[in-house]
């Protein structure tokens, strides 16, 4: 067989630049709403192309429903910054015992607390690292330690704030700053724990959704929907 399209390449089914368009599209509005909006950050540039493109179209369909890609553009920004803050505060509070535990050991080996920090900043969990970073530039800025921890303290979750206060209150006092070391990690350890038991009690209700969605759909299918069968296979009408 021939002919004149065997030599004709064939069209890729995405078109790549009108992607790239709606992604320029995209960033250009990411660009105008990111000041009043922070959260349109966790929304892809495409995403937001298509809304802007659909939207205008609604208007010829149905005006009411021009608002729609937008709405759910906004909906879908806020749900995801709302997940990544819990997750943030998450990470935060599980691994403050680990920051602590760690500048415990640097001080007992006999640093101290602004060497210590500088010890441990690498070693510390990933959630710290920035945390960590701002603090010892503070520190060569040459702001207060005191200052500093309770700039520390203010940017993690308020359950980790007592341990960083306990800190605080050593070097403002002139205590041993190793066993105010260990009540601080002792306190943030319990913080955890309490977050860890509040996420177990949220677990139940989170099931509720899969449950009622899937399990009971499924159950009634399954059993109820045969016996109401197979009840009106046996049922005759008067008369029959």
């Amino acid at each position: 067989m021939s002919g004149p399209w065997l030599g004709v390449a064939p069209r890729p089914l995405v078109d790549t630049q009108s992607v790239s368009r709606l992604v320029r599209l995209g960033a250009a509005i990411r660009r105008r709403l990111e000041v009043r909006m922070p959260s349109i950050v966790h929304v892809d540039d495409r995403a937001l192309g298509v809304a802007a493109v659909v939207s205008p179209m609604l208007v010829l369909l149905t005006p009411p429903l021009v608002l729609a890609p937008m709405l759910a553009v906004a909906g879908t920004a806020v749900r995801r910054a709302r997940r990544a803050e819990r997750l943030r505060r998450h990470a935060l509070t599980a691994g403050l015992p680990d920051v602590l535990d760690l500048l415990a050991v640097a001080v007992g080996a006999g640093l101290p607390l602004v060497a210590a920090l500088r010890a441990v900043a690498s070693f510390a969990p990933p959630a710290y690292h920035v945390l960590l970073a701002d603090a010892l530039r503070r520190l060569d800025e040459g702001a207060p330690v005191t200052d500093v921890l309770t700039g520390l303290g203010d940017r993690i979750p308020a359950s980790g704030r007592r341990a960083i206060s306990v800190l605080g209150a050593a070097v403002r006092d002139g205590t041993p700053v190793g066993a105010s070391l260990g009540r601080a990690a002792a306190e943030a350890r319990r913080a955890r724990r309490r977050a860890v038991e509040t996420e177990v009690r949220r677990l139940p209700v989170l099931l509720l959704v899969p449950l009622i969605t899937c399990v009971l759909p499924a159950f009634v299918l399954l059993t109820l929907v045969p016996l109401l069968l197979g009840s009106l296979e046996g049922l005759q009408l008067p008369g029959s």
